[in-house]
């Protein structure tokens, strides 16, 4: 109601009901009307209450006319409250606010929301769902992003000499053959054949896109928005990772986060993150699993489940799955029953590749356990057994297998695939016992698994069927204050007490703590993906605040 017609309404009830009063009532009376229109409700009340006590005329003193006043005053008051409460100062109806748009601008070719008061809900694919969208995580200055992620797109050559075979069974009497066998001086004459990359980040045989490099930034300390779940709060952590709940003193590893120097970050809400996502890696990308299970289960607590045994996180409400299948070298490994010994068949995937397919994410790593020479006896190609092959050749031949692989079973319409990149460990010089802050040096760099790096990108390179690859090896090389170092547990008891050893020969420094290092490569995942299906969003990528 119009504060003008509830004017006109009081001036009716006026002339209807006190045209009989005397001439004081009602100068009493307009003057109580005065304060009633000011607002001054309490006053207006007893002001009426007091006349009509005092100077209501015998001839009308019965109870029907004082009854009717003050049903009259109290529905007056009703009618001014009510309005005094829609037309406040500053009120605004909810829903108005809810449905707000910023101005959109573009930002080095991407259009983006400077901000939104709240996280719009459309997938990655551009198309809507009926689940609902996964929450966006409250990280800090995550307006942008561009082209960043290098797609290995050039045509695909078939590996010489290595030709079709089909995987064959070993028998378990592995008869050892000499290294200077011809097939394996074929092998190792082809791995010499393939010029090496130079050292830079990103390769330069890799498709040039947009020059904004979500891998080249700087680790920057940021408090207050980090980290991003808490890990007394996950029950996911395995022990090698469970930093701060095997008694790490210090938290300010926790708290820095990776910055693009050319772009900024887009917001974690991981919109368009649905279907089945399936990890494949050794421990380190198992960690990875684990701090993307802790980065969801933080944004929707009590609305997802983890099967520990079999390594999987669902969200069916989010129509999301996660599956882990731990394969250390990606290729088969035969263990003989007699003597134990292990021998690699380079050509042939391990027997759980078949649980892969079908996956509408894939991520695949390997590469730390190759370097270690102790942890295989020998290797098995083309029904042949070698008891010596440089580690360079064997690794090339294994990724070769793979990358048949995932030409001939995957579906790059349904189907994304990804590489993880060598994660960079921390010895010697640069020991992580006792770090506490980054390396602040940009232009320090690690040499370990240098050639096995370049033989993945080389096999990315010529694969038909194109692989994102999550270049994160130097962003990680920086991070010696992250490790797990002395506070990591085995079956329960610390590796220190477990092995009888001084600290210093037993800190884990391949392992990352949680939250940490793995929590950013999980954000440049969920970045790559938003690049690799910006396409077929709308002008306005809704997505981005």
């Amino acid at each position: 109601m119009h504060p003008n017609d509830f004017h006109q309404l009081n001036h009716s009830f006026h002339n209807c009901l006190f045209s009989n009063l005397s001439k004081s009532v009602l100068q009493d009376y307009n003057l109580a009307k005065l304060e009633l229109s000011q607002g001054d409700f309490k006053t207006a009340s007893e002001n009426h209450s007091l006349v009509f006590k005092q100077e209501v005329p015998s001839a009308m003193g019965n109870s029907t006319i004082i009854e009717r006043w003050w049903f009259v005053t109290f529905a007056s008051f009703i009618v001014v409250l009510l309005l005094f409460l829609n037309h406040s100062p500053g009120n605004n109806n909810i829903s108005v606010l809810q449905n707000l748009t910023m101005p959109i601008e573009a930002f080095n070719g991407f259009p983006m929301h400077k901000q939104s008061p709240m996280p719009p809900s459309v997938p990655l694919s551009g198309l809507q769902n009926s689940k609902p969208a996964l929450p966006c995580l409250q990280t800090a200055n995550l307006p942008d992003l561009s082209d960043s992620v290098k797609q290995a797109t050039t045509s695909f050559q078939q590996p010489s000499g290595l030709g079709d075979a089909k995987p064959s069974e070993l028998s378990d009497k592995i008869e050892a053959r000499t290294a200077d066998s011809s097939l394996v001086s074929v092998l190792e004459a082809q791995n010499q054949e393939q010029p090496k990359d130079n050292d830079d980040e990103v390769p330069v045989t890799m498709e040039e896109g947009r020059k904004c490099n979500i891998f080249e930034g700087k680790w920057v300390y940021d408090p207050k928005e980090s980290p991003l779940y808490d890990s007394a709060m996950c029950p996911f952590l395995s022990e090698t990772t469970s930093c701060r709940r095997n008694g790490r003193p210090d938290k300010e590893y926790e708290k820095w986060r990776w910055e693009i120097n050319e772009c900024l970050m887009p917001r974690t809400c991981w919109k368009g993150l649905e279907g089945r996502v399936v990890i494949v890696g050794d421990s380190i990308n198992h960690s990875q699993f684990e701090s993307l299970a802790c980065l969801l289960y933080s944004a929707i607590p009590g609305l997802s489940s983890f099967d520990a045994r079999n390594r999987v996180f669902r969200a069916e409400s989010y129509n999301l799955v996660i599956q882990f299948d731990w394969t250390e070298f990606l290729v088969e490994v035969l263990v003989n029953k007699t003597d134990g010994k292990k021998t690699l068949k380079l050509d042939s995937l391990v027997p759980t590749a078949r649980k892969w397919k079908d996956a509408d994410i894939m991520v695949f790593n390997t590469g730390h356990w190759w370097a270690n020479r102790l942890r295989w006896d020998f290797f098995g190609y083309k029904r042949k057994v070698f008891a010596d092959m440089k580690i360079e050749t064997a690794f090339k031949v294994a990724m070769k297998t793979w990358a048949r692989w995932v030409e001939k079973n995957v579906d790059t319409s349904k189907t994304t695939v990804y590489f993880r990149g060598m994660s960079p460990p921390h010895f010697g010089k640069n020991w992580c016992y006792k770090s506490t802050r980054p390396i602040m040096d940009e232009s320090y760099k690690l040499t370990f698994g240098k050639s096995l790096k370049e033989i993945v990108e080389q096999t990315l390179q010529a694969m038909r069927t194109p692989v994102k690859y999550l270049n994160i090896t130097r962003l990680s090389q920086y991070r010696v204050d992250a490790h797990s170092s002395i506070y990591a547990t085995k079956q329960g008891k610390f590796l220190v007490l477990r092995k009888q050893k001084p600290p210093t020969m037993v800190a884990d420094c391949s392992h990352w703590c949680l939250p940490g290092v793995p929590d950013t490569w999980n954000h440049l995942l969920y970045a790559s993906m938003v690049l690799e299906r910006s396409k077929s969003i709308s002008t306005t990528l809704n997505i981005l605040t």
